[in-house]
């Protein structure tokens, strides 16, 4: 029977009766419709021991950029080990609002339960980024479900997070992204509201984990469900989970990162706290304490967070100021601050490095909260060049303060000032010619010589004065 095609009848789903399905276990299956009516679809995988006539745990997985298929080859290793039923939406998407993605999910999660016999007592979302938010929000629809997986967000209302809900959230974050703040404070507030809430953080940024940490996540789902006496203790499985967790402590130390690998076993004495692996998880810990590296890199860390912490507390302080006072003169200062975090950024010492990715990460974030504000804000001119001035110093390479900064400053007759952003945006590599003969308020600018020169000097051409440019 392993991975062999099955046929089966299952009931109506919106009025259709006796639809027939025809799946492949212990394989990702891809683009099935959630109806004829609707272009959605997804990806789904199934154990390759599904059996129609048992009860089984699902986990719906939110993609923003809609990748059922390969979100849902991620979670194929821990689902076939641990026995899960995995549902992946191709239709989540960072450019739509929160209420269109969950309104998606549902759809995709009424469809599940419909056609599969999916253990009610055992339901999960999981998300990356938007889809995060998306997976954090559902409970409050839902609120069955056992286990949020969020990757580098969570839905930070707190309505619905009182004694009636009873989820757990396993988050995971890069550990260099500056979202590890948020979920901290997302953590904090869960155990403190007593949901349980583990917090895991991942050497990459901007993308998915792999699937062995995926892996891992789950299994805290798994456990908690055997510690709840919703699924039966299954020695064998926690055997398995638990080595393969020490495994990862163990790959971290010879890779001579023992700091990492003892916050690793820290958090396996929670995860098994209920599994008799108190001791093995203490001795272990011995054993990397005894290390001359484990000490140095344990007095990296402390004073990187320290000096993270007070970083963050000027950086907030001055911003502030700074966006109050409207203080062009500190342009300067701030970007002689981000080049001292790309400088730390390349520092041998891994604990500077991270903490440097972070701070500035942060600083791209309270600045672009502020830019969205200040736009939607009756400000004055000042203020709103001021506002999208600071974000070309976080954020180089993004084109959207530039543009904006260009349409302002020709608004107000500033050819100079809309010119020498014209320039930067140019020297960052943009070339989208539609764009830039497009930007708003500035009708009489781009019919100037000045402006196609530019323009022709970084791109090759421009669409008036298509004349020689100087080397």
């Amino acid at each position: 029977m392993n991975r062999i095609l099955f046929i089966f009848l299952v009931c109506a789903f919106n009025g259709m009766l006796g639809q027939e399905m025809s799946l492949k276990k212990g394989a990702v299956v891809n683009d099935l419709k959630i109806n004829d009516s609707i272009q959605e679809s997804f990806s789904l995988y199934l154990p390759t021991n599904f059996d129609k006539d048992k009860m089984w745990p699902v986990i719906f997985v939110f993609d923003p950029m809609g990748r059922g298929r390969n979100t849902a080859h991620l979670f194929l290793p821990g689902a076939e080990q641990q026995g899960y039923i995995v549902a992946s939406s191709n239709n989540i998407s960072f450019k739509d609002s929160l209420s269109a993605n969950v309104d998606v999910a549902l759809r995709l999660m009424n469809k599940t339960f419909n056609y599969f016999p999916i253990d009610n007592n055992r339901v999960y979302t999981a998300g990356y980024k938007e889809g995060a938010v998306v997976a954090s929000a559902i409970p409050a629809i839902y609120p069955n479900i056992q286990g949020v997986l969020a990757v580098d967000d969570f839905w930070s209302t707190q309505n619905y997070l009182g004694k009636d809900s009873n989820f757990s959230v396993v988050a995971l974050i890069g550990e260099k992204d500056a979202n590890i703040y948020k979920l901290q404070q997302v953590q904090y507030f869960l155990n403190k509201s007593g949901h349980t809430a583990s917090l895991y953080s991942y050497n990459s940024n901007n993308e998915w984990p792999g699937a062995e940490m995926i892996s891992q996540a789950l299994a805290e789902f798994s456990l908690q469900s055997m510690s709840k006496g919703l699924k039966h203790i299954n020695n064998e499985l926690i055997n398995d989970l638990y080595n393969q967790d020490v495994e990862i402590s163990e790959r971290l130390r010879r890779s001579l990162q023992p700091y990492k690998a003892y916050q690793y076993l820290e958090k396996m004495e929670m995860k098994y706290a209920l599994f008799d692996k108190k001791d093995d998880i203490r001795n272990l810990q011995k054993e990397i304490k005894k290390e001359h590296l484990f000490k140095e890199q344990r007095r990296e860390y402390n004073r990187a967070k320290i000096k993270e912490s007070q970083l963050k507390e000027e950086y907030i302080y001055y911003f502030e100021e700074d966006v109050y006072t409207v203080n062009f003169e500190n342009i300067a200062w701030w970007k002689n601050q981000v080049k001292e975090l790309e400088e730390m950024q390349k520092s041998k010492v891994e604990a500077q490095s991270e903490m440097a990715y972070r701070i500035q990460g942060f600083l791209q974030v309270m600045s672009s909260e502020n830019f969205s504000k200040i736009k939607q804000e009756r400000a004055g001119i000042d203020r709103k060049i001021y506002s999208a001035v600071l974000q070309t110093v976080f954020k180089k390479d993004d084109p959207e303060a530039y543009l904006y900064i260009i349409s302002q400053s020709a608004n107000d007759g500033d050819y100079y000032t809309a010119l020498l952003y014209l320039e930067d945006l140019l020297k960052t590599g943009y070339k989208d010619l539609e764009e830039l003969y497009n930007i708003p308020n500035t009708l009489d600018l781009k019919l100037s010589p000045e402006y196609n020169t530019l323009i022709k000097k970084y791109t090759g051409t421009s669409k008036y004065y298509n004349i020689g440019v100087e080397e």
